[in-house]
């Protein structure tokens, strides 16, 4: 059965800590020992599904025949060694989708042989136990994200209030699977004192074209803000925004439709000075592309200035679902009974066409005025696709009195923002979705 929930309201690879990756540079066999065979080195990497079925699990095996007086170690992040030994095998889950290499080192007294395998890990883990990720509207989603195979470098400025620095927020994960940090102990609260950075081998953009970028934090407290900087990659002076925006504990989306580019590569820096200190944040579901008509950010459902905020279901809320040969049938299941949340799942029979699923939801303590213009949106969740979703803001009491009664096309399991803007009362109006 389809599930449909609507809302107003707009969650690393493998790292080794082992001895530093220094091989030997001598060569000089009067220190004795014997050169090693690099005949009988012999290096594998297979990747199998673990115990979740995810095919992130990477075995890599020093397969090479034993040598005296030879010692081996694994390197399989180009940074650190691992000591092993021939015939043993080191198993870990690699996180993120990727091509990776395994290097086998072998050291004897008075020599040094390297070899290596190479092997591909196809999607990003993901981790079972971890909390669903909140409902809701969650970033742009249209046109081609130029972010999806970003693979930046990540780093931090935190300092105490006199611009020392040297503070360590721990950041782990990245900005695909979440990257997560905690604000530490002496963080002072002046601008740019607690600074994270998402940068080097971003897409080159174009002074000649817009674009959209929106972007996730997940905030431990209430009442705190985040500098956001979407910026040329090495000219802090060239920026989409640099912007304080104020965060609620919970999902927080920062969106950015329709924005002048520049000719350089992407980068982004973040800075979340004046958070409490143990506040933990998680960044997530950057998105980049070029600007799509479609992209707009749904309002805000906590705005002061909503008029659905807290409205509770009137007493005419009710359904009307047919089959196709239009007979009535049984009312659907259903959560919520307010403007922040709603769910509603389709029942079977139902049939296809336009006005055979229909629900109706008043709100009896809002009453607009002519001669004003209003704005409205909506965000649509369905866990499957739904080729026409009909979606009419009208008056209660007349039915051809209305904002829209467009039909709208939502993928399955993607966070769809419906946005009507400028509307004149019972008037149709220019929307995005």
């Amino acid at each position: 059965m389809k599930k449909i929930l609507f809302s107003a309201i707009a969650a690393s690879m493998f790292a080794f800590g082992f001895t530093s990756c220094s091989p030997m540079d001598s060569d000089d066999h009067s220190l004795g020992g014997s050169p090693v065979d690099p005949s009988s080195l012999s290096v594998s990497a297979n990747v199998s599904a673990d115990e979740t079925g995810q095919m992130n699990l990477v075995t890599v095996t020093n397969a090479s025949n034993a040598q005296s007086d030879v010692r081996y170690f694994f390197c399989l992040n180009g940074k650190t060694l691992i000591e092993t030994s021939a015939g043993a095998s080191l198993t870990q889950i690699v996180k993120k989708k990727g091509e990776y290499t395994a290097q086998l080192y072998a050291f004897s007294a008075c020599d040094q042989q390297v070899i290596s395998t190479n092997f591909t890990i196809e999607k990003d883990w993901i981790d079972p136990n971890a909390p669903a990720e909140p409902e809701g509207w969650m970033g742009f989603t249209n046109g081609t994200d130029l972010l999806a195979d970003w693979q930046p470098e990540y780093s931090h400025w935190f300092s105490p209030s006199d611009w020392s620095g040297g503070l360590d927020p721990g950041l782990n994960g990245d900005i695909h699977s979440g990257l997560t940090f905690t604000i530490p102990e002496g963080t002072g609260s002046d601008q740019w004192q607690a600074q994270v950075h998402i940068q080097q081998n971003g897409p080159t953009l174009s002074a000649g074209k817009n674009y959209d970028f929106s972007i996730a934090i997940v905030s431990g407290a209430d009442n705190v803000k985040a500098t956001v900087k979407p910026q040329k990659d090495g000219d802090d002076g060239v920026y989409f925004t640099a912007d304080q925006f104020a965060l609620h504990k919970g999902v927080n989306v920062i969106a950015l439709s329709d924005v002048a580019g520049f000719d350089g590569q992407f980068k982004i820096a973040l800075d979340f000075a004046g958070a409490p200190v143990g506040t933990e944040f998680t960044v997530s579901r950057v998105f980049l592309s070029e600007h799509d008509d479609a992209n707009m950010a749904p309002f805000d459902y906590q705005d002061s200035k909503n008029l659905l905020n807290g409205q509770a279901f009137g007493n005419d809320f009710r359904f009307w679902f047919a089959d196709s040969g239009w007979s009535q049938i049984a009312d659907p299941a259903y959560e919520g009974d307010n403007a922040a949340y709603f769910s509603v799942t389709i029942p079977e029979g139902m049939g296809g066409d336009q006005w055979q699923g229909q629900t109706h939801i008043p709100f009896d303590n809002v009453t607009l005025s002519a001669g004003k213009r209003y704005n409205f949106s909506i965000v649509v969740i369905a866990d499957n696709a739904v080729p026409g979703l009909t979606v009419k803001p009208q008056n209660d009491g007349d039915d051809n009195q209305f904002l829209s009664a467009d039909r709208h096309a939502i993928a399955a399991n993607v966070p769809t923002a419906i946005v009507l803007t400028g509307c004149p009362r019972w008037h149709t109006c220019w929307y995005k979705c």
